[in-house]
């Protein structure tokens, strides 16, 4: 679907206001569980860094080449590249042409329509897009989300072990090329891979993870234990003339006692940590929030200024405040009436923050971790230049 000026306009008239707001991020919808925080903490920690979290997936003998013996730490991901025969060189390639992109904020709306349209896949025991007889839009609107959205995506996986497992089948998109019908899975990776490249879109802004895990007996395909579908999104909001899409505060405030490995683990998030965000230069107050029960926290920064340096504090870790800086860039949705111009978009990028409670010396370190097989995806945009 395209995005006019004449539908925005449309869309200022029909709310009556001039400048729109955002839904509540705080009250959407439910919290994410401890599991559901972890998968985005993955896909965060992937859209920071891809180039570290190719290692964080496989093991390689020779970088770029072929793959250690035990390619993978965990069992199902070695299963999976082993069933397919992903190639590791061809992995390796297509990795180096991935770049940073901003992180992803949890919506308990998008979480919401994921989660039943999970349901609809057990129900008929098929794994395939527009089950329900929706299109992707009306699927994720009819759950409630704003129709002054910019970007949507759907991603699938039927037979997911864990949320690590579900994360590294989409990250590393292993599948059939289909290069040569019938005579083997090429590569091992499917083609193009547009589970890897919807996570690392730029544009998506927020996420919702839906897991279906009861009704699986006598199911042929769609078998789980978790049964995934992941739902993504955008979402502008008009001032004046201009578009806005505003940037979000994402990220976790966790003690580090189940796994000691410095990185989120199910189970360490720490409910109810107030947050605060301070302008550095004035030290003035500009946004607050507070944890979620499973520890994540995001905070709408509407109204802050590219380039500012601002901080953020959460006094009850006793830990050191966090500085950023918001980064701006314009994007064109394109128009479908010949000769009206594009439309330009502010992007403020979201912005990442963790806060990691070392675990006194002698703490029990439990650990709690999890892994599986592949789904599809999807994805319904505003034509972008």
């Amino acid at each position: 679907m395209a995005i006019q000026p004449s539908k925005l306009t449309q869309m200022a008239v029909r709310f009556g206001i001039a400048i729109f707001l955002w839904a509540d991020l705080s009250a959407s919808a439910a919290d994410p569980t401890n599991v559901q925080q972890y998968w985005l903490e993955l896909i965060n920690r992937m859209r920071i860094d891809p180039a570290a979290e190719l290692e964080n997936l496989t093991n390689y003998s020779v970088p770029g080449t072929s793959f250690a013996p035990s390619s993978s730490d965990d069992p199902f991901v070695r299963q999976a590249l082993a069933y397919y025969g992903t190639s590791a060189s061809t992995l390796a390639s297509q990795w180096t042409s991935l770049t940073p992109a901003p992180a992803l904020a949890w919506n308990g709306l998008l979480s919401n329509t994921a989660v039943t349209y999970s349901n609809v896949m057990v129900n008929l025991d098929t794994q395939a897009h527009d089950l329900d007889g929706q299109t992707l839009d009306s699927r994720i609107l009819n759950g409630g989300y704003t129709a002054q959205y910019l970007e949507l995506g759907e991603a699938l996986f039927a037979t997911t072990e864990n949320a690590f497992h579900g994360h590294a089948a989409f990250a590393i998109d292993w599948g059939d090329d289909d290069t040569n019908p019938g005579n083997g899975f090429g590569t091992g990776i499917q083609n193009p891979a547009s589970h890897r490249l919807d996570l690392m879109f730029e544009n998506y802004k927020e996420i919702g993870i839906g897991f279906q895990t009861e009704s699986l007996f006598g199911k042929v395909n769609v078998t789980g234990p978790i049964v995934t579908t992941q739902h993504f999104a955008s979402q502008f909001r008009q001032v004046g003339l201009t578009y806005v899409a505003d940037a979000i505060l994402t990220g976790s405030v966790y003690a580090d006692t189940v796994l000691n490995d410095q990185f989120y683990t199910p189970g360490e998030g720490v409910a109810s940590a107030a947050l605060f965000v301070y302008n550095d230069t004035t030290h003035a107050l500009v946004k607050s929030g507070a944890t979620n029960s499973a520890g994540g926290f995001n905070i709408l920064l509407d109204g802050l200024i590219a380039g500012q340096t601002y901080r953020v504090e959460a006094p009850s870790t006793g830990l050191a405040a966090q500085t950023f800086s918001i980064n701006s860039r314009t994007v064109l949705y394109g128009n479908s009436v010949p000769g009206d111009p594009d439309v330009p978009v502010t992007y403020y990028d979201n912005v990442y923050a963790a806060f990691e409670m070392v675990p006194e010396p002698g703490s029990a370190f439990l650990v709690a971790l999890a892994a599986a097989w592949f789904g599809g995806s999807a994805s319904r945009r505003r034509k972008h230049a």
